[in-house]
């Protein structure tokens, strides 16, 4: 049985750090080494992660300075031993066999990469999400966890997460699909992602803007590759994506949304790929992103902003 390297990033986690750490010390799949790395962390993280872990080997506490959930990530990998690694952060929790049905998924199936459903677990309620086998699909759930990944991946190509509070995961995964096609799936729901209003993905300040960066930052990988013309219509569909859906849906959350947001989210974009609206990734969504992207096209950004208070529930969840 191969070693897998469990990284988890904690910043003033006392609260919710225990029910992670149960959660990890219960998988079925045994043979792991869990690297906490507390990131600066003033309140009693440190003491509750020591004393639940003590007497078990495979459990293994850093402290650091802080800097930020890529950081400690980054840390982690250097740490990481194993020859597979994943990620969990330190306020969800996962299902006991999630360590062992992405191993065995990824065995089984020749992969670099084992994707698995997750659930989203609100106060009142959970919501699946499923993921598929297809590029269009994943690249809207690029989460670092809910991902067994060979740790060679990251190491032999020095891929790090970059510093920034919104869409380093993108910037992550995107990546690795260049590198790699050999992924494969796991059609169970293993990993339970909390929802919490303060997470970046629910802080709609200006840090919503850097998935601007972040889109960049993987085109730039591709042309150092010299992957750019192979990849180009993927590369457009995560701008139209990120951008046009998932950074446009939490914008619309801020007190000076309007149609000049858009307008700026469409002007990168635009800037960028021209004919975008032509993409085959956008016939592959439902109708009502396909009535959005329409009217992006057609540049009604009046209309778009009606569209996203009413369906950002909906393009949430689905």
């Amino acid at each position: 049985m191969d070693t897998i390297s469990i990284i988890i990033p904690c910043y003033n986690m006392e609260q919710k750090i225990g029910k992670c750490i149960s959660s990890i010390k219960k998988q079925s799949y045994e043979n792991f080494e869990a690297i906490f790395v507390d990131d600066g962390s003033t309140d009693k993280t440190k003491n509750i992660i020591e004393e639940q872990i003590k007497n078990d080997e495979r459990m293994k506490y850093f402290h650091k300075e802080n800097g930020g959930v890529s950081s400690s990530r980054n840390y982690g990998i250097e740490k990481a031993t194993g020859a597979y690694i994943c990620f969990i952060d330190s306020d969800d929790y996962v299902e006991k066999d999630y360590l062992k049905e992405l191993y065995d998924n990824l065995i089984s199936n020749n992969s670099d990469i084992a994707i698995c459903n997750f659930s989203r677990v609100y106060e009142d309620k959970i919501v699946e999400n499923k993921i598929k086998k297809d590029f269009y699909h994943l690249i809207r759930f690029p989460a670092a966890w809910n991902k067994l990944y060979k740790t060679s991946l990251f190491k032999d190509n020095n891929i790090e997460f970059p510093n920034k509070r919104v869409g380093e995961d993108l910037s992550v995964f995107g990546r690795l699909l260049m590198i790699t096609d050999k992924i494969s799936v796991v059609e169970k729901s293993l990993y339970n992602y909390i929802q919490s209003p303060t997470s970046s993905t629910h802080t709609y300040d200006d840090s919503q803007y850097d998935t601007f960066e972040m889109t960049e930052s993987i085109e730039n990988f591709a042309k150092e590759r010299n992957l750019f013309d192979e990849f180009h219509s993927k590369l457009e569909f995560i701008n139209i994506y990120h951008i046009f859906v998932a950074t446009a849906y939490r914008l619309s959350f801020r007190p000076d949304f309007s149609a000049d947001t858009i307008r700026r989210l469409d002007e990168y974009v635009s800037g960028k790929y021209p004919n975008w609206y032509k993409n085959e990734g956008i016939g592959k969504y439902p109708l009502f992103y396909r009535i959005y992207f329409n009217a992006l096209h057609k540049k009604q950004y009046k209309l778009i902003s009606i569209l996203l208070k009413t369906f950002n529930t909906k393009m949430e969840e689905s």
